[in-house]
């Protein structure tokens, strides 16, 4: 790498797969070039132009890759004639992440991953970066009760479809209770030690270099928050939502998870107060992910017309939820 070339061509012999996303427009070029000395490659890179100019995401390679993550490399970023980040990363295999079922060893495996994330102590020049970060979001959080407001504004007034608009006119009360709910979670997640989070930590955010080491990408949600954030998707989920076998068991992927996290160089609270705090932060999850949901599946998102009712079902659906279980 770093090398002169003397003669370069550009191909697209790869698509991106999976979930495509809103963040970014998306590119897997490969690229055939010769060296001065007569050397031929051929390299296929993952390019991604965001649409958030002020995008914070090739800070947190360079940062999380300085603190040993295991990351795709960072080739190098351009600024796009919309003045937006165009980011060059090593390309990754994604097969192993796209087979179903997955194994027991598979899920192990990620959640080895997500601990030696977990455990990374900033240091103190990233730590300061991410205050800052932290700050910003604070200023413009409207906050989990306020979240609540905002869907069931949007539900009431229509923009949401009709099942989601009688659910929520059909009792105001409901409103209120759900905003009770979203105070007492938001208090004690405020209680809770923080760490660093990614916020948006899934399987599909993950991939395997040729070597066969797995990595994490799409950095960009990476912040300040309560340090098992990112756990409590898998472990902190409800009884009766826990998938079924060959799915492995609450108390096996929460061992592995908090021997990892303490390898890393984590302190692991006891095990008690591990799993009270990851079902409050999936509880949290759940009511934010209605704010989100609301967002894309309101009739002025500009998701397609597919995406916009698969989230508005989705918003319904945990709201059943959180009536029939939480409030």
């Amino acid at each position: 790498m770093g090398e002169p070339v003397t003669s370069l061509d550009i191909s697209i012999e790869h698509q991106v797969e999976g979930y495509y996303g809103f963040a970014a427009e998306k590119l897997i070029p490969t690229f055939s070039y010769v060296t001065p000395e007569g050397r031929r490659g051929r390299i296929a890179i993952f390019a991604k132009h965001s649409h958030n100019p002020n995008s914070p995401e090739p800070e947190h390679y360079r940062f999380l890759a300085l603190h040993g993550v295991p990351l795709p490399r960072l080739y190098g970023v351009l600024r796009s004639p919309e003045d937006r980040p165009v980011l060059f990363l090593e390309h990754l295999d994604m097969s192993e992440v796209r087979r179903f079922p997955r194994p027991q060893s598979f899920i192990f495996g990620f959640l080895a991953l997500m601990a030696q994330f977990n455990a990374v102590r900033p240091s103190p020049e990233y730590a300061a970066w991410l205050e800052e970060l932290l700050q910003r979001e604070r200023d413009e959080d409207i906050g989990l009760a306020g979240t609540v407001e905002v869907v069931w504004e949007r539900a009431c007034e229509g923009g949401l479809g009709e099942p989601l608009q009688q659910f929520c006119s059909a009792d105001m009360q409901r409103c209120a209770r759900l905003r009770v709910l979203a105070d007492r979670v938001a208090a004690q997640v405020a209680d809770m030690e923080t760490g660093l989070v990614s916020g948006d930590f899934s399987v599909e955010n993950t991939g395997f270099r040729q070597s066969g080491e797995r990595v994490l990408f799409d950095v960009e949600g990476i912040g300040l928050g309560a340090r098992f954030t990112d756990v409590a998707l898998l472990v902190g989920r409800p009884d009766d939502q826990w998938p079924p076998a060959p799915y492995p068991p609450r108390q096996a992927l929460t061992e592995h998870y908090l021997r990892e996290y303490v390898r890393w160089g984590g302190a692991a609270p006891p095990l008690d107060q591990f799993l009270a705090e990851t079902r409050v932060l999936w509880l949290r999850r759940a009511i934010w992910d209605t704010g989100f949901g609301a967002g894309w599946g309101h009739s002025d998102s500009p998701a397609p017309e597919e995406q916009r009712q698969a989230s508005r079902r989705g918003v319904l659906r945990i709201l059943r939820m959180l009536f029939e279980s939480y409030c």
